[in-house]
């Protein structure tokens, strides 16, 4: 019997704590096991790599996840970090050739509005969301997708992004949306999906996230009450995306 394809797990962060940690989630919450079902690439520090050049992507890999970052998913224009550059330049070409295919993928926060762009739809920094948990409700197509049906009607989720995507891309439907930030979560002609919120953030992973992004998410005043709002919530609702995505997708 032939082995299972693995997952191609893109991570669009340097090393560190948060990539340890999203990595490790993914992992318990899918049940796949790091450098056997689940391969990962940290892509600040994979400079050469040609992702659809050098990564058998249709053969090689049952699905693709595309991981959040702190980086800025808009189009360079010379004055952002060399790392942004560097990620969006290596992502793009990766991104259409997954569209043009309608290769399984899942892009959550960053991963989702690369994914947009990459379907022509622009970004606004109008609906970002500070370190918090919120709602997302999904549509009736949210309710009748393969993936996402699989998802309570409502769930809760962690977000914290300063843009997100302006329209609806042609070709996209809109599977769940948010009081604040419409766009929550969508998918891309059949198969490829995008979150604006963290599924695979845990409460710890949260308060790791908030030791470490304090500044650029609330003033240092505010941490107290960022902390509680944001350990009181229940968020394991949304981890259930995660593991419907793998469990339909893997071959």
């Amino acid at each position: 019997m032939r082995e299972r394809l693995p997952f191609l797990f893109i991570q669009c962060r340097p090393a560190g704590k948060i990539a340890r940690d999203e990595l490790q989630t993914i992992a318990e919450v899918t049940g796949l096991k790091i450098g056997q079902e689940l391969h990962s690439y940290l892509l600040p520090e994979e400079t050469d790599l040609g992702l659809v050049r050098d990564l058998d992507i249709a053969g090689g890999y049952s699905a693709v996840i595309i991981s959040g970052s702190p980086f800025r998913a808009q189009q360079p224009n010379g004055s952002e970090d060399p790392i942004q550059r560097q990620l969006y330049n290596q992502l793009m070409p990766l991104l259409h050739y997954l569209l043009d295919n309608d290769f399984p993928t899942l892009g959550l926060c960053y991963g989702m509005q690369m994914l947009g762009q990459a379907a022509g739809a622009t970004l606004t920094d109008r609906t970002g969301e500070d370190l918090q948990a919120v709602e997302v409700t999904l549509t009736a197509e949210g309710q009748q997708d393969p993936v996402t049906g699989e998802l309570e009607p409502i769930i809760r989720s962690y977000t914290g992004h300063g843009d997100s995507l302006a329209e609806l891309p042609e070709g996209a439907t809109l599977l769940g949306s948010g009081n604040y930030c419409h766009y929550q979560l969508l998918r891309f002609r059949n198969h490829l999906y995008g979150t604006q919120f963290h599924p695979e953030i845990t409460t710890a992973g949260m308060q790791i996230r908030i030791d470490q992004y304090g500044d650029a998410y609330y003033a240092a005043a505010e941490r107290e009450a960022v902390i509680a709002r944001c350990m009181s919530q229940d968020v394991t609702s949304s981890h259930r995306l995660l593991s419907a995505f793998t469990e339909h997708y893997r071959r």
